[in-house]
């Protein structure tokens, strides 16, 4: 099991917690007085905040895994099935998304579906001990939460301005802060959209290498020719 972990995993439920741990004492520092006032070793509040920093970042995890559904329909569908159907641009070529797709309905059957034959691409690309797929999924994974937390954040605001910091700021202090929040939000979504098309073009071109590989055919040939010794 430790063999699997990797600092992505770490830096997943860290990086937004510790980012939304630190937003919700500006926004709301009345909270953050409150606690101020229990008396702790240092070296133990330090290790209570990482906690709960880790604990705040599993929870936008969960909310990510939640609003996955949602957030596959604000990109068209989800990533795998798109690349499978038709390709996904400059990424994975229609065609190249054909040939591996013929693929692997030879394998699984015709009448397979388009979640199926992905959900066997991945097993094939797990079982390749190469690691370049499960660190894709990370990375997604990653801006996955980046994105979660920020949303969060964002709503944090709009709050402080009614009952917290922001209360006591100036309109054009609150907007400017506001539209920084939603511009980078914006720009968070559009990454992890990528991220998880990389992800999905790994998958796809790491079990097509695994298909050629077991049956001694030329890599990328649509027919399955035999590799020319």
């Amino acid at each position: 099991m430790t063999e699997r972990l990797n600092y992505y995993d770490v830096l997943s439920a860290l990086v937004p917690g510790i980012l939304l741990a630190f937003w919700f004492s500006v926004c709301f520092p009345s909270v953050r007085k409150a606690l101020a006032g229990v008396a702790v070793p240092e070296a133990v509040a330090v290790l209570a905040f990482i906690a709960a920093a880790m604990f705040i970042g599993h929870i936008v995890q969960s909310l990510a895994a939640l609003i996955e559904a949602a957030l596959f329909r604000s990109w068209g569908g989800r990533p795998s099935d798109r690349a499978l159907e038709g390709g996904l641009r400059d990424l994975l070529p229609k065609d190249s998304a054909q040939r591996i797709r013929t693929k692997l309905s030879r394998l699984l059957g015709a009448d397979c579906a388009t979640r199926s034959l992905f959900l066997y691409a991945m097993q094939m690309a797990d079982g390749t001990n190469a690691g370049r797929a499960g660190r894709f999924n990370a990375l997604y994974a990653y801006h996955q939460g980046l994105l979660v937390a920020f949303a969060i954040g964002t709503a944090l605001l709009v709050l402080s301005r009614f009952c917290g910091a922001a209360a006591s700021w100036s309109p054009g202090s609150w907007w400017s802060f506001l539209a920084a929040m939603v511009v980078i939000l914006l720009l968070l979504w559009h990454r992890t959209k990528q991220r998880a098309r990389y992800y999905a073009r790994e998958v796809l071109l790491t079990a097509e290498r695994v298909l050629d590989e077991r049956q001694g055919t030329a890599p990328g040939h649509p027919e399955g020719s035999k590799r020319k010794e």
